[in-house]
């Protein structure tokens, strides 16, 4: 018992030299765990700073940076030093180094070296910054004037340090990156889901144009037989009925009447075959307006203004003239009946690149430039609801009931191999734009 106790305060040379082992362990692994900075999601200049602390507690160096590789360039920016005011002498001590090849050195040995300052008066430590995936950065540390070397313990700690806090940067690096892309995956993923909900809305908008136009044939055909009817036999009476009878004025006054159903029918048509041509004529812009502009003039009202500014008039469509004008005398007809006293109709045109064509349109056009002719008033404007509908054959706010012409209007301009879009709030007018393909 005497002799335990003896040993127990003599010490055991090999216990002591095995605590001081373990002891030297625990303070390395504790110095060089950043587990709790890369758990915060700090920055790598922050750990970059923590690790200039832990590595002055091992040594005392008279200045020291961490300098990290630019993700850009890959250049050795220093990104952390103490004492603050000493970086510039940092710097210069570092493109010294770097000049001199001491750099790549101390890269290709992947462990610290001691070698002379700039000035030969100093030691300096350089310690490369890596993981098993790549270089991280670099250390470089500046001894006291009174000391030339590094004990090999102090030296292993100061590298262990160096490694974790590399393999910390370069997971906090890897978590930004998977962030970063999480972050891109889950907007295109609401970007596409966006417009497959648009798609799926053009779908359902086509169906159902693709239902009505088929009944708006069916009515437009047999109305069209009994209006031929109507006039055959009206012709017919003409013949045998005195001219300055009753019977002939009562028939002069039911031939306009005819002659508007019958248009009425011919849009009825325009929009359940989408505008089929009759004649298609190559034209420009100037000749197809100074054919439309007198009917334009006769479809206003005395207290609308219309103005007219065509940017290029010499640039030519391939039109059917006939279904143009019935489409711009529609559009035309809908801002006079929306400007309730005073008001402006504006006609404007330009050339529209094909880069410009919104994307979820180019799939349904013919790549080339394109001529966009633009309608605008300062009517009453329309409400999201009767955008909507705004191309549904007899839909219309109006009693007058000129929605079918909006209808003809858009099946017209996609037989044109065009689009058309429109702009509108209430109280605040309507834009009505037609895009048609630029004759080559």
């Amino acid at each position: 018992m005497v002799t335990g106790e003896k040993a127990m305060l003599n010490g055991d040379p090999q216990e002591d030299r095995l605590r001081s082992i373990h002891n030297a362990l625990e303070y390395a692994l504790t110095l060089g765990d950043f587990q709790e900075e890369v758990s915060r999601e700090c920055t790598p200049e922050a750990i970059a700073g923590e690790t200039i602390k832990r590595i002055k507690r091992i040594i005392r160096f008279d200045s020291c940076a961490i300098c990290l590789v630019d993700e850009k360039t890959s250049d050795l920016q220093i990104c952390q030093c103490m004492p603050v005011d000493e970086k510039a002498f940092l710097e210069a001590e570092l493109a010294f180094m770097i000049d001199n090849g001491f750099v790549a050195w101390a890269i290709r040995e992947r462990r610290g070296i001691t070698l002379n300052s700039k000035d030969g008066q100093r030691k300096v430590l350089l310690h490369v910054m890596a993981t098993y995936a790549r270089i991280r950065g670099l250390f470089i540390g500046i001894f006291p004037s009174q000391m030339s070397n590094i004990n090999t313990a102090s030296l292993e700690i100061v590298s262990i340090i160096l490694r974790n806090a590399s393999n910390g940067i370069e997971s906090l690096i890897y978590s930004s990156m998977l962030r970063k892309q999480q972050q891109n995956l889950e907007d295109e993923v609401k970007r596409k889901t966006h417009q497959l909900l648009q798609y799926e809305k053009q779908l359902l908008t086509a169906q159902n144009m693709e239902a009505i136009a088929a009944l708006a044939g069916g009515v437009a055909h047999q109305f069209n037989n009994a209006l031929q009817v109507l006039t055959g036999k009206i012709d017919l009476i003409s013949m045998f009925a005195d001219e300055d009878s009753k019977v002939m004025t009562h028939i002069e006054r039911t031939r306009p009447v005819i002659e508007r159903m019958s248009s009425l029918t011919s849009q009825l048509l325009a929009y359940a075959r989408g505008g089929t041509f009759i004649a298609n004529q190559v034209m420009t812009i100037n000749n197809l307006f100074t054919e439309t502009l007198p009917e334009i003039k006769r479809a206003i009202r005395a207290t609308v203004e219309l103005r007219v500014d065509l940017a290029d008039e010499s640039t030519t469509v391939d039109v059917d003239l006939i279904q143009i004008r019935t489409a711009i005398l529609a559009i035309i007809a809908n801002a006079d009946e929306a400007i309730t006293e005073k008001g402006l109709i504006r006609i404007s045109s330009r050339l529209f690149p094909w880069n410009d064509v919104p994307e979820e349109m180019k799939s349904e056009l013919v790549p080339g430039e394109y001529i966009s002719i633009a309608f605008e008033d300062n009517g009453s404007g329309m409400d999201g609801d009767t955008l909507r509908r705004l191309f549904e054959p007899f839909y219309s706010t109006k009693f007058q009931g000129r929605g079918l012409s909006m209808a003809a209007v858009s099946g017209i301009v996609k037989r044109h191999k065009g689009w058309i879009h429109v702009d509108s709030q209430t109280g605040k007018g309507t834009r009505i734009q037609l895009y048609l393909p630029k004759s080559a």
